[in-house]
């Protein structure tokens, strides 16, 4: 959780201190990272930051700041609540989050694929 709090205070302080537009591409940067590894590229929140923070503007970082509390109190509520705490692979205990990018991978064999190409 550290690195979305940092991002999100990161974010208060561009808004406070006079809005720079390469910092703000530096911050969507590593938030838009951020959230890939926690929460995987095809979750609402991720499409939809990439969405809000297209345009380098304050109202991109305002949009890009409140889609990461978003996440955060998504996580926070994934631990705590058992009823949200369910994956693919299934349930995992309770109080734990599993990053997107640790998911259990599901590998295919190289045939499998030209199977499908040439199909």
């Amino acid at each position: 959780m550290g690195p979305l709090n940092n991002l999100i205070t990161s974010a208060q302080v561009l808004l406070d201190g006079g809005f720079d537009v390469d910092a703000f591409l530096a911050w969507r940067e590593l938030a838009y990272m951020c959230l890939l590894g926690l929460l995987g590229p095809m979750h609402y929140y991720t499409k939809t930051f990439a969405q809000f923070t297209r345009h380098p503007d304050e109202r991109g970082l305002l949009a890009g700041g409140g889609l990461l509390t978003a996440a955060r109190e998504h996580i926070v509520k994934t631990v705590t609540d058992p009823a949200e705490n369910t994956y693919a692979h299934g349930s995992l205990p309770h109080g734990r989050f599993k990053p997107w990018l640790l998911r259990q991978k599901k590998w295919h064999p190289l045939t499998t694929l030209r199977e499908n190409q040439s199909a």
